[in-house]
């Protein structure tokens, strides 16, 4: 009984390195700044500051961002660019 749940409990754990890989999938904040290269930097709403990557595949609704939009930006499986960014005011 207490193999089988160990064994249970290392799978468990596997599944969860594997399906989250440690990076957010989605981010909500505001746009503090834009960047030559396309990225921009947001606040996000748990008070960090990230900068976010986006590619030719990166989809804008309804329009790329400006500083001060609230934006909800969701990741590409890689989590390091963009895959969507939606726009607010």
């Amino acid at each position: 009984m207490i193999r089988t749940l160990a064994v249970m409990l290392t799978l468990l754990a596997a599944v969860a390195a594997f399906g989250h890989a440690g990076h957010a999938h989605t981010y909500m904040g505001t746009v503090t700044a834009l960047h030559d290269d396309g990225s921009f930097a947001i606040h996000t709403t748990d008070g960090k500051d990230v900068t976010i990557q986006t590619s030719p595949k990166t989809v804008f609704t309804p329009a790329k961002p400006e500083v001060g939009h609230r934006v909800v930006v969701k990741m590409m499986a890689d989590g390091k660019t963009a895959a969507s960014v939606k726009t607010g005011h």
